[in-house]
């Protein structure tokens, strides 16, 4: 009798393994077939905007049915599931039960390629689609000068705007929003992209996007949101300065609607928060790309620039970025070990690296001698070295959507 059941366990055990192995064969297959379909010249728009998009959907309708975050939820049950696997099939084979213990191990890897098999059908096409429409200015259809107008125009936007908000004692801005106010404000703002001018590249499904209840942690990995596209749910974490889970919530709806690449989501989103009638919102997007913008002074008058940061520090900015750099300078260790595993995650989905957050802000320039009324070089009073500036000679994303914002 005990020979009989002992062997029964032994069948079930190897009809077990046997299963999580197909399963893990066709979901290996899946992957595989669509990292190579979506690398094919058209299918990688068709599959976003007809396998992706609709899953999306679907999922997305559901799980918005939940207030709270169901990514969340589905990361404690993965993780304690998979733990419990691993320290049940340790224990089988301490106890020379090694077949029970494979066993385990092999349904825990049926589970991981089935969850991978799901996540490459709703997110791989869009990594490797079309880049992303917004309105920006041709390279070249613009002069120095009237970049360095744009620049003018922008900064004193900036200050003005600066100056009529509320920054508290701390000198992190103040939202006149809740999470669940902006979250529906938003929602609004993303119709504009059904406009026909898009071409239909946009999902017209905009989730609600969810507070994270592990915010805290997220900062401790140097993570400000994440959209786990097959729930269809833009997670966000609501305790970094408040510009930025603003604007991190515009960038994580931009993945749930089909734009993967990180540069351009990043891209689309300050567009979308830039050229808003919400002045909290344009502010928000004023205070991230203000960076990319001070580059436009031209070379030859060099206290340009200084006039544009003394005006929007005067206004308020010098206490937003010393907010956040104390909050930032907080978090380190795990932070670096995140953005070591993002890094690699980006370069596999085709993109470079955790880099590709930059793709909207390059810009080529070149060393020029700053010159007098006469067409002589300046130099510097104190020292007599010739002085020089910076001349773009090929501008960003960012630069070219503002540009033909401000001039059409």
């Amino acid at each position: 009798m005990r020979a009989d059941r002992d062997g029964e366990r032994a069948r079930k055990f190897s009809r077990r393994s046997l299963r999580a192995g197909i399963v893990c064969a066709v979901s290996f297959a899946v992957i595989i077939l669509c990292v190579i379909l979506e690398r094919v010249d058209g299918v990688a728009e068709w599959g976003a905007r007809h396998i992706s998009r609709p899953i999306v959907w679907l999922l997305g309708h559901i799980t918005s049915a939940f207030p709270f975050s169901l990514f969340e939820v589905f990361v404690a049950i993965a993780v304690a599931g998979a733990l419990s696997l691993i320290v049940v099939a340790i224990v089988y084979c301490a106890n020379g039960f090694l077949r029970r213990g494979l066993s385990h191990l092999c349904v825990l890897a049926a589970v991981a390629f089935s969850v991978g098999a799901v996540y490459t059908v709703c997110t791989g096409f869009n990594y490797y689609r079309d880049p992303a429409p917004v309105p920006m200015a041709e390279q070249g259809e613009y002069t120095a000068a009237q970049y360095a107008e744009v620049g003018e125009m922008f900064f004193d936007e900036f200050a003005e705007l600066l100056s009529e908000a509320e920054i508290d004692e701390e000198g992190d801005l103040v939202s006149p929003y809740t999470p669940d106010e902006l979250a529906r404000v938003l929602q609004e703002e993303m119709k504009r992209l059904d406009d026909p001018s898009f071409g239909g590249y946009y999902s017209n499904y905009t989730p609600h996007f969810k507070s994270m209840l592990a915010s805290e942690f997220m900062s401790q990995l140097n993570l400000t949101g994440i959209t786990f596209v097959p729930l269809g749910e833009a997670n966000v974490n609501v305790d970094v300065p408040t510009y930025q889970w603003v604007t991190t919530a515009a960038h994580e709806l931009m993945h749930a609607k089909g734009v993967m690449n990180e540069g351009e989501a990043n891209l689309v989103s300050y567009w979308l928060l830039m050229t808003s009638e919400d002045d909290f919102l344009r502010l928000c997007a004023m205070i991230r790309i203000a960076p990319n913008l001070i580059s436009l002074a031209p070379p030859d008058g060099g206290a340009t620039s200084g006039e544009w940061r003394e005006a929007i520090y005067a206004a308020g900015y010098g206490e937003i970025v010393e907010y956040n750099s104390k909050y930032w300078s907080r978090f380190d260790a795990l932070g670096k070990l995140s953005n070591f595993f993002n890094d690699i995650y980006l370069k596999f989905s085709g993109l470079s690296g955790t880099n590709s957050y930059n793709d909207g802000a390059q810009f080529d320039g070149e060393q020029v001698p700053v010159v007098d009324d006469e067409g002589n070089q300046v130099v510097d009073p104190d020292t007599g070295d010739p002085l020089w500036g910076y001349q773009i000679t090929a501008h960003s994303s960012i630069q070219r959507f503002v540009a033909k914002y401000y001039l059409g």
